[in-house]
């Protein structure tokens, strides 16, 4: 993928972060927070002990609700934001395409275009030209009747960016990972979603960079792309 990452030379901006106080979310909380960007964490009221570092601190608000696609709370969460990054989820009660489709509501209230969404290897259907490896189309037909068992749900989360892309008047972004790792921050690259194969990784840190970084790159708007570990090699 062309183009190399720019991490952190993007202006301050206030930023929604949904799904705050999960392992990528606060870190994209913390490396948004470093970056000097005004961020507003949204989370459920039962895990909001997970920013307790950040309470109190210039810069950061917490919104809590019972469920992250509370329509009211999402509202009152982006108010006078540039931009949203949004985690999703869809696990029990916590459902990516209700949290999308509340999130369409919030983002007209305040004028809010720029979202910017996590995604998984095979969480989104690919972008016309782009296809599934071998290994992803064999996750793709093995996990879902694996995944019934299971609190989780695929199919929810292809549902619910589906619904994303459908926005006319969002600037969309999925940003693709590999499996997430926690370790130190090393670098991030761009790539094609064919790249990635079982033995790719990325570190949390870096996948918190990314997202941020893809906020302000024109670039993506309403695209895909995958990010995975390494840096990009220079123009």
């Amino acid at each position: 993928m062309e183009g190399n990452r720019e991490r952190g030379e993007h202006a301050a901006v206030k930023i929604a972060v949904i799904g705050a106080s999960g392992k990528t979310g606060s870190r994209v909380v913390r490396e948004g927070h470093a970056r000097g960007h005004h961020v507003v964490g949204v989370c459920r009221d039962g895990s909001a002990g997970a920013l307790e570092e950040f309470a109190g601190h210039n810069g950061f608000t917490l919104v809590t609700a019972p469920v992250i696609s509370e329509e009211a709370a999402l509202t009152r969460a982006l108010e006078g934001c540039q931009a949203v990054i949004a985690v999703p989820i869809a696990v029990r009660k916590l459902k990516a395409s209700e949290m999308v489709a509340s999130l369409v509501k919030a983002t007209a209230v305040h004028g809010i275009t720029r979202v910017v969404f996590t995604a998984g290897e095979i969480t989104v259907r690919p972008a016309a030209g782009e296809t599934f490896t071998f290994r992803q189309k064999m996750m793709n037909a093995l996990l879902p009747p694996l995944l019934a068992l299971t609190p989780y749900s695929l199919y929810d989360m292809v549902k619910g960016s589906d619904l994303a892309r459908r926005q006319a008047n969002w600037d969309w972004t999925f940003v693709r990972a590999p499996t997430l790792h926690e370790a130190p921050a090393a670098g991030y690259r761009f790539c094609e979603l064919s790249d990635i194969t079982s033995k790719d990784g990325l570190s949390r840190e870096d996948f918190a960079a990314a997202l941020l970084d893809s906020v302000g790159n024109a670039e993506h708007h309403r695209r895909l792309v995958t990010v995975t570990a390494g840096e990009d090699p220079p123009n």
